[in-house]
């Protein structure tokens, strides 16, 4: 691995750390790594471990289906919000080249 490659992976975690003082709430059978949530373990396993078993598979694909539900919904608040500020931007230019 390059040190270009690894400055990356050590740049790009994902929220993984436990404050001190926290007991993790899952912890990864393979490599010991600690989570903050079962459902970022499951993600962790079943990307990262390739001797993954078939109820940990299930649950990475679980995991993975309400992540991409938790984005989708969170990309309709943010087109909502820009609709929201675009419209309020358009009545207030019609308004002021209206007097």
């Amino acid at each position: 691995m390059s040190p270009q490659t690894r400055g990356r992976e050590e740049a790009v975690r994902p929220e993984t750390a436990v404050p001190a003082g926290e007991d993790p709430e899952a912890t990864c059978p393979y490599c010991e790594r600690p989570f903050r949530a079962e459902r970022l373990r499951d993600l962790h396993v079943g990307t990262r471990h390739e001797q993954a078993t078939d109820d940990e598979l299930r649950a990475y694909e679980t995991a993975r289906e309400a992540e991409s539900e938790e984005l989708f919904t969170y990309h309709l608040k943010v087109a909502g919000a820009l609709g929201a500020v675009y419209a309020l931007l358009f009545l207030l230019a019609v308004v002021g080249f209206s007097l």
